[in-house]
């Protein structure tokens, strides 16, 4: 029997794919169905993704102190080379910072188990913290997208209420908390997102009734949007045709961890 769903630790993706569509969400963490390759996309589009992995490893070195390292082919390693060299102008690592790299915090309360894994968390000594986030597709999202997306309030609600232990106050208050995404393609075109007291006491009652809906359900539906079917890896069970077959808008979607940027519907 697998754990329960009250006892597992739910992440910005799992909250996301149970919003777009609950028998995804199913297929993955209920029924433990994972498929290694997407079911959409083409070679270059995996590519694409494979080259991000990359990035966001040398990128973790970097603010681990470590040499960055050569991870490609030559042809590939350049652009990744290049992709480096913005970022280490964007934003040196330095000595009177904290930087934290791949940074994993998890929240556990009886209503509410969440998780959440930072490209990068950066602490000043008066206790101001910047979550970074690298994107590497070609195409950038809008910025009420990043507003509303469920990373953006995962992170910055994550950071306030189980990340603690790296502030130098022993608590991140949300008015010290940013969150800033930044893409090698477009490495002037970075997006700063402040945090509230406000939005922070929002995000936490969203959560709760999220989550209490997710507990309280014994039905997963498919979406009905088949636009979102078009990503799906699990499409062929539930259509029994290759995605390639269904309509999808690709001016629609932007890739972000196998997931769009459109905005969510509101809880009912």
């Amino acid at each position: 029997m697998g754990v329960p769903l009250t006892e597992r630790h739910m992440s910005a993706m799992s909250l996301r794919i149970y919003q777009l569509c609950p028998l995804r969400f199913k297929f993955r963490y209920l029924d433990s169905l994972y498929l290694t390759q997407p079911a959409w996309g083409t070679e270059e589009d995996r590519k694409a993704i494979e080259r991000g992995e990359h990035f966001h490893l040398m990128a973790r070195r970097y603010y681990a102190g470590l040499d960055p390292a050569r991870v490609a082919d030559p042809v590939e390693q350049r652009e990744l080379d290049h992709w480096m060299g913005l970022l280490q102008g964007f934003l040196p690592r330095t000595f009177d910072r904290a930087f934290y790299p791949e940074l994993d915090l998890r929240l556990n309360r009886p209503d509410m188990r969440l998780m959440a894994k930072f490209d990068l968390v950066v602490v000043d000594p008066d206790g101001q913290v910047a979550i970074f986030d690298w994107k590497t597709e070609r195409r950038q999202p809008k910025r009420k997208y990043l507003i509303a997306s469920t990373q953006t309030l995962i992170y910055r609600y994550m950071l306030c209420a189980a990340g603690g232990a790296y502030s130098p106050q022993g608590r991140f208050k949300p008015e010290q908390v940013s969150m800033i995404y930044w893409n090698p393609n477009f490495p002037h075109k970075w997006e700063r997102l402040e945090y509230s007291e406000a939005q922070f006491r929002l995000d936490e009652e969203y959560l709760r009734t999220l989550l209490a809906q997710i507990y309280r359900a014994n039905q997963f539906p498919a979406t009905p949007d088949r636009s979102v079917c078009g990503r799906c890896e699990y499409q062929m069970l539930c259509h029994g045709r290759r995605t390639e077959e269904l309509e999808v808008d690709e001016q629609e979607w932007l890739h972000d961890e196998d997931l769009s940027w459109e905005k969510l519907p509101d809880l009912p």
